[in-house]
């Protein structure tokens, strides 16, 4: 058998694009902090405007971006016998996955995302359910599938078993010598809190949001946070933040990246699984952390240049090499003491 280089565990999903635009929009002012909402007037029917129904999930992404920049890439989890299941899987083996250990059953229907897009901007509201994805157990995760393995990724489930599951492929990673990439979401950190603090200390490398960063670090200062992660014993932290940019950092210097200006917007969804996919290239890679850093962005900002996930991304390193080579984004770097 022809064993993977990189493994992930996590959501796949069948994502619901819609375009909504008769729907009502309010803010909350709390002292600093301003809260955005998006809001369904009660025993109301409300007019779409566009419907797209496109594959995703933060796990099947990662594996399908890195499949898509050359590297062997599997992924691993439950899925239900249905309609979206076809979807999904069609798509994974169309950009090379390996879907051997995906688990189909009658249990639960596969995971599925309601993603709701306005006419405010590009940022979106998402129900999200986890259905199949949440039944992994850590007898699926077999320990002969890890013995090639460079890089295990793993996002958000939130059942005890599944996070058993991905403690498990934490540990044959490490056994193996590979690196422990995190891309936990706002479910683990709020749904499954000891979880998402054993599994994320146990990463090497953590990527995340500014939300997900203050609410799991209760800090909020971007620095604090950095320090609350490196303090855990993680190797590299990065945190996102949308159109300000993002903070990288070692332990030994931070970075902190604007973002790309050369093409518009179109759609955010997916776009912090590009980001990790970016630092987990770069770090098979052995690059520097400015270029790192600069991998990352790019990833991100060209996921974002089209509607839907997977969509925009380059086909192979050497497109990466070329984008960032050729456009240009500002960097404060500075060390820490």
């Amino acid at each position: 058998m022809d064993f993977p280089e990189v493994i992930t565990i996590g959501s796949n999903t069948l994502d619901i694009l819609i375009q909504i635009d008769d729907i009502l929009r309010f803010e909350l002012f709390d002292k600093d902090i301003i809260k955005k909402y998006t809001a369904i007037e009660y025993s109301r029917k409300l007019n779409v405007k566009s419907v797209r129904f496109v594959p995703g999930g933060s796990g099947a992404n990662i594996a399908a971006n890195c499949s898509m920049l050359g590297l062997k890439s599997a992924y691993i989890g439950v899925m239900g016998n249905d309609f979206s299941a076809e979807i999904c899987l069609t798509d994974l083996k169309k950009r090379g996955v390996d879907l051997s250990q995906v688990i189909q059953t009658d249990k639960d229907c596969t995971a599925l995302s309601i993603i709701l897009r306005t006419q405010w901007g590009k940022d979106r509201s998402i129900l999200a359910y986890k259905g199949a994805n949440n039944l992994l157990r850590s007898s699926d995760v077999k320990e002969e599938f890890f013995n090639n393995v460079k890089a295990f990724a793993w996002t958000s489930l939130t059942t005890d078993e599944s996070c058993r599951a991905i403690e498990k492929a934490i540990t044959l990673t490490k056994n193996k010598g590979g690196m422990v990439f995190a891309a936990p979401s706002m479910s683990i950190i709020k749904n499954a809190p000891e979880w998402a603090k054993i599994l994320i200390s146990n990463s090497d490398v953590v990527s995340m949001n500014l939300e997900e960063a203050q609410e799991f670090t209760g800090e909020a200062k971007k620095s604090l946070m950095i320090k609350n992660f490196l303090d855990q014993g993680i190797r590299l932290i990065s945190i996102t933040d949308g159109p300000n940019g993002s903070i990288i950092s070692d332990g030994k210097i931070m970075i902190n990246s604007g973002v790309y200006s050369v093409g518009k917007v179109e759609d955010t969804t997916g776009a912090g699984d590009a980001f990790l996919t970016g630092i987990l290239i770069s770090s098979l890679n052995n690059y520097t952390l400015e270029k790192t850093s600069k991998m990352a962005t790019a990833m991100s900002f060209l996921e974002c240049k089209e509607v839907g996930v997977r969509e925009g991304l380059p086909n192979s390193p050497q497109e990466l090499e070329d984008f960032i080579n050729n456009n240009t984004i500002k960097q404060v770097i500075s060390e820490i003491v």
